[in-house]
């Protein structure tokens, strides 16, 4: 069972069962891995190169499909950093799928 609370500090607390989990804390349901993100549990995946970037095109492509945009590419050095940031934050950490999305152009 989840609950979720936000304190006078303005930090969001998430109850599982006898767990209270903080903002951006990980957890293991069935296997599967859980991150607070909002004041709401949320599905969390971890993956690297091709994986990462085959995650990302879903993402992206659901997102673009949803919306129409004008056509314009990020300039090579902002699109590195991108990358850069989205290894350390979904390949040495764990993301959730709002994450992902902040990296689609």
């Amino acid at each position: 069972m989840q609950n979720s609370s936000l304190s006078l500090d303005k930090s969001c607390k998430v109850k599982y069962g006898k767990q209270v989990l903080k903002e951006g804390k990980e957890l293991s349901i069935k296997g599967k891995l859980y991150k607070v993100e909002d004041c709401h549990l949320q599905r969390a995946y971890q993956a690297c190169g091709t994986h990462l970037w085959f995650m990302l095109n879903i993402v992206c492509g659901a997102i673009e499909s949803q919306k129409v945009k004008p056509t314009r590419s990020l300039p090579r050095a902002r699109r590195f950093t991108q990358e850069k940031l989205l290894s350390d934050a979904c390949c040495e950490n764990s993301c959730t799928v709002a994450e992902l999305a902040r990296y689609c152009p």
